[in-house]
């Protein structure tokens, strides 16, 4: 299983520090090549993508595919900006992050598909994917990229056998029943530590920066505007969610104080077990509810293995949409999180035409999908039945409905070349979280004015 996010999203300084690899020369309008550079490094990944390449050969042999694995974005992107002779045609991302970077804000280093898209050796996006992956694929007006296998889809996890001894049969549902849940579920030692967490609402525990992200989907939350502006500060529902935050550490670990409830969390997640074994929180029993991707449920049902099982060793665990504010609950309840891997052609690419039938050829191959369902449970992007594997365990089965949520998709990304839009927001919340903002409302002010800021210097109409 893979043991880093899938969504990770690469910063400026992440680029700017990245070194070019030395390469075999690519595309030239006369030799037809179409190279693609994938950051793939596991042997079943290469082995399956090599084989998905393979099948396009074969169907194109006038088309000279060269892959290239093990390369990541950010040597990508260098390469298309400087526009090397020996960069990619096609390129292909962990994920979501950076898709404004990439499709024209920017840089705007991948060409616009909707010409292709709708051309006669176009594809029909509604009937091949799901809808969350077709959403994960536009920014703007602008679709730049297709879905690749992969997909990253975030979940409620719970432990079944600590809520049926706190008197629980079913998860929480709401936001109000995940507060009043994990006051049950919480337990102290005599001198007020906190011993097993019912859930943990605090920035920097396990969430890779994401736990806004999470909780403003649970809230319903919109990251903008209409018109393209930050709505941090326009939509209620942000002040509506890190009150309810606040509360929920006030009240189930500091017993009606903020201070006092943070301050055992704080030291809570200090003594947090490992993040990519047995010892994590949610395998030892520490945390009994959490917010989680699709890729960490091997972990915790076979641990090292890193494996899916009808019987899990390790946790008893169920899985289902975020719980939700009451206000969303008719609209939003089973949602998660879905974002995909995508890939673009790059706008340096002598070859766009070949290189269109390869980016096609790999979206669409039903194979490769399936192999990334069933080597790791990554549901597929396509919607084809073919692509899901029969015989995965009963439990992993909600996330696929969480997947065809409606509601599941990832926030909206501007054109803008840099994607600080998640930091920033998480920055706000760990300072909320710590007692540093007095005024919420001020803060989110603050927050959306920086963001509007960075969307006006990089948007490209």
């Amino acid at each position: 299983m893979i043991k880093k996010r899938f969504f990770a999203s690469f910063m400026v300084a992440t680029i700017a520090a990245s070194g070019l690899v030395a390469l075999s020369s690519t595309a030239s309008a006369d030799d037809r090549t179409v190279t693609v550079w994938t950051p793939h490094t596991r042997a079943w990944q290469v082995t399956e993508w090599k084989a998905a390449v393979a099948r396009i050969q074969a169907a194109n042999p006038e088309i000279n595919i060269v892959l290239k694995t093990g390369i990541d974005m950010a040597t990508s992107l260098k390469a298309i900006v400087a526009n090397k002779s020996d960069g990619p045609d096609i390129s292909v991302t962990n994920g979501n992050g950076n898709m404004g970077w990439f499709c024209a804000g920017g840089e705007g280093i991948w060409k616009k598909l909707n010409t292709l898209i709708t051309s006669k050796r176009g594809i029909n996006l509604k009937s091949t994917f799901k809808p969350s992956a077709n959403a994960a694929t536009i920014s703007g007006n602008v679709r730049c990229a297709l879905p690749m296998p992969g997909t990253e889809v975030f979940a409620f996890f719970y432990n079944k056998d600590l809520l049926a001894k706190a008197g629980y049969s079913t998860p929480p549902s709401t936001t109000a029943e995940l507060l009043e849940y994990s006051k049950k579920l919480t337990t102290f030692d005599k001198d007020g530590n906190i011993l097993t967490a019912g859930f943990v609402p605090k920035s920097g525990y396990y969430g890779w920066g994401m736990e806004s992200m999470w909780l403003g989907q649970a809230f319903g939350a919109r990251w903008y505007n209409s018109n393209g502006s930050s709505a941090l500060a326009s939509d209620p529902k942000w002040v509506k969610m890190l009150s309810w935050q606040k509360k929920f550490i006030a009240e189930v670990y500091g017993d009606g104080d903020f201070a006092q409830g943070s301050k055992a969390l704080t030291k809570f997640n200090a003594a947090k077990g490992g993040e990519w074994g047995t010892k994590h929180d949610f395998i030892t029993g520490r945390v009994a509810m959490k917010m989680d991707a699709n890729w960490m449920a091997p972990l915790y049902c076979t641990g090292d293995s890193w494996a899916l099982a009808d019987t899990c060793k390790y946790v008893n665990m169920g899985v289902t949409g975020f719980p939700t504010d009451a206000s969303v609950k008719a609209t939003n309840s089973g949602a998660g999180l879905v974002g995909y891997p995508i890939a673009g052609i790059s706008k340096t690419s002598k070859n766009v035409q070949d290189a269109w039938t390869v980016l096609k050829g790999l979206a669409t191959d039903v194979k490769l999908s399936y192999a990334y369902d069933k080597v790791g449970g990554a549901p597929s992007p396509l919607n084809a039945a073919a692509a899901k594997p029969e015989g995965l365990p009963k439990w992993y089965e909600p996330f696929y409905a969480i997947q065809n949520h409606p509601k599941s998709t990832y926030k909206l990304m501007p054109n803008t070349g840099e994607h600080q839009d998640e930091t920033i927001l998480a920055d706000l919340m760990a300072a909320w979280q710590d007692n540093a903002i007095s005024d919420v409302k001020e803060a989110l002010q603050e927050a959306a004015g920086k963001i509007d800021q960075i969307i006006a210097r990089n948007q490209v109409e």
